[in-house]
């Protein structure tokens, strides 16, 4: 998902009037290659915008908003249905474990909130055996892509498109979509510790075995695959 050139130029001209490309991609941190190629092609990424906000103390989130594509975002923490999908498969281990034994959850205990296939298993949780049709016609997704996306990084509007099948705040498809961490986002604090101590001990355990045969399935095509070439 793309901005354009004239709403970037017009956002910019505001917040930091002058700024050529080789000073955005200073302030941003981010290769003064990807930075011209952007500008030139008017094809402005929202990870850049945020990267740039950051670098101008500026909050990502709030200028993120200014652009028409994500005028309706604010801050939220993940809802009940998506939390599982900001954890990782060890820390969703680890919790389950800890709440059998009536032991606290931490937060460090959940590991990072993104993660590897954390697209994945996010969009699993969404998924109700619609979504990858509305993707396909809403957005034009076929299904080699979504499948390439999901294994890798999920574009932004698939993302939002996700979070509105499910009725999840839609600036969650930024953090999963890995442009805003969850602290950006209006996460707030130890969300996921919360989530992970209240909900009760079956419904957790639920959300932990569903994640173990997603995991146990990579693992034997992962465990075939290196047979086969063996």
């Amino acid at each position: 998902m793309k901005l354009g050139r004239d709403e970037f130029q017009a956002w910019l001209d505001e917040v930091s009037p002058g700024t050529g490309s080789v000073r955005l991609a200073a302030v941003a941190d981010l290769p003064r290659l990807r930075v011209k190629q952007q500008l030139a092609r008017g094809n402005v990424a929202p990870a850049t915008i945020a990267a740039i906000s950051r670098g101008l103390d500026l909050d990502p989130l709030t200028q993120l908003a200014r652009f028409e594509a994500f005028s309706d975002l604010v801050p939220s923490s993940p809802a009940v249905g998506e939390m599982p999908g900001f954890i990782s498969s060890p820390g969703l281990f680890r919790a389950s474990a800890e709440r059998l034994e009536n032991q606290p959850v931490t937060e460090t205990q959940l590991g990072p909130e993104s993660y590897d296939l954390a697209t994945l298993y996010w969009f699993n949780l969404a998924n109700d055996g619609a979504l990858r049709a509305r993707i396909a016609d809403e957005l034009g997704v076929n299904q080699p892509t979504l499948w390439k996306m999901l294994r890798t990084r999920l574009r932004e509007d698939v993302a939002l498109a996700v979070c509105e099948h499910a009725g999840w705040p839609g600036v969650s498809a930024l953090v999963i979509s890995e442009v805003l961490t969850g602290k950006e986002a209006g996460w707030v604090e130890e969300c996921r510790a919360t989530w992970a101590n209240s909900v009760p001990v079956g419904q957790l355990l639920s959300c932990t075995e569903q994640r173990l045969q997603q995991v146990g399935k990579q693992e034997r095509d992962r465990e075939s695959f290196d047979r086969h070439l063996g």
